[in-house]
């Protein structure tokens, strides 16, 4: 564990999203690891339809690794610049808490790293106000349109279901404990999807976002058919951009709103996808975020050490082990497969650095997204 003093680390905001890929360009010149995602449980008291993970819920914890190796490894990163924290639900095990979670965030707490866990934030709130002074960003995925949603939906892949009061009393533990939170300082930021299900109720999902658990970010992502989704509908392009134009009408402006993964991009030459850009450039208080997935961040299973490139699981799989491999090791050698030559195209004027495998296995299969980069870098005379 380090013992150096503390480093400070400026707050969250709309001009330092620490999670930006293109910020390590901007710092290094090329695409740099300083992101590391822990898998940390796969217990989970929810199984969410919609979750990228649901196959690898378990109803059992194996033993994870040592700590000592986990240390190591980030100290050999030193890029690293923030932590993700995920599951499963990372609050769930006080076992897991208590020797993987804790462990982690005073870590990155001494190395002045910034850290997000991701939660459905439905557990009792003495387990978050306990690790509140050692969390950066705590992430919670919202998409119920209404509670009947929640109750069927963030239920929909378990066997033995939970009576209905016992479901309608987490959906309130979870806007009681974003609002209260949020008021004691912590920054809360939701997801919402687009898809089918959330499209009708997305004006009715940000003002729960903003007046009820009183977030101080809204991000919004395109529903991508990954891994335990892969059977759910999603947006023909079409629709996925009138629903942002939609958003954006109707957003409160106080708000931070974070697009992120979005299939619309400057090589595109099509008139209404460079109008929505611009919109998005020039509305105050929002942002496009880069995909961190393969461009500055690696998933490690704290229980197997199996390392993958997280949105492309189903694409790579396991891509190596920190039992054997150095994370520094792993990332140079995925931006050397051709897979990753593959996507990671650069516009600097744009600061843009293209479409995961999934965007553009959906929407462009057919598009050499390298050809459009250098026809980008010709059109305006970019290095």
């Amino acid at each position: 564990m380090p013992t150096q003093s503390i480093p400070t680390k400026k707050p969250i905001s709309i001009n330092n999203d620490p999670w930006e890929a293109y910020n390590d360009v901007e710092q290094y010149g090329d695409l740099t690891l300083s992101n590391i995602e822990f898998t940390t449980t796969n217990l989970c008291n929810m199984r969410c339809s919609h979750c990228a993970v649901g196959y690898t819920l378990q109803t059992k914890d194996p033993e994870s690794l040592p700590m000592d190796l986990i240390y190591r490894r980030l100290d050999e990163i030193p890029t690293l610049k923030t932590i993700s924290i995920t599951g499963g639900e990372p609050m769930f095990s006080k076992k897991s808490i208590k020797h993987v979670v804790k462990p982690l965030l005073k870590y990155a707490y001494h190395r002045g790293i910034y850290v997000q866990m991701n939660s459905n934030l439905t557990l009792p709130q003495d387990r978050y106000l306990d690790i509140a002074e050692y969390i950066d960003v705590m992430h919670i995925s919202h998409n119920w349109g209404t509670i009947d949603e929640f109750t069927s939906v963030g239920f929909g892949a378990m066997e033995k279901q939970p009576p209905l009061k016992a479901k309608l009393k987490l959906y309130e533990q979870m806007i009681d404990n974003a609002s209260t939170l949020s008021d004691q300082g912590m920054f809360v930021s939701a997801e919402t999807m687009l898809n089918q299900s959330t499209l009708p109720h997305l004006e009715k999902i940000h003002n729960e976002v903003v007046h009820d658990m009183k977030c101080r970010r809204h991000e919004i992502h395109p529903m991508y058919p990954a891994d335990f989704a892969s059977s759910l509908n999603v947006l023909p392009l079409k629709e996925m951009k009138r629903a942002i134009h939609y958003l954006l009408d109707i957003r409160d402006p106080e708000t931070w709103m974070l697009f992120g993964t979005l299939p619309i991009y400057p090589c595109i030459n099509d008139p209404q996808d460079q109008a929505l850009l611009n919109r998005l450039r020039e509305t105050e208080n929002v942002t496009m975020r880069n995909d961190p997935d393969g461009r500055n961040r690696l998933n490690v299973n704290m229980f197997t050490g199996n390392v993958i490139v997280t949105d492309f699981g189903d694409e790579n799989g396991t891509i190596s082990n920190i039992k054997t491999d150095r994370l520094t090791d792993v990332f140079e050698q995925w931006l050397a497969s051709p897979l990753a030559q593959a996507l990671n195209c650069h516009c600097s004027k744009f600061n843009c650095l293209g479409p995961n495998v999934l965007v553009k296995n959906m929407y462009y299969p057919n598009t050499d997204f390298r050809e459009k980069e250098r026809e980008m870098h010709l059109m305006y005379n970019m290095d």
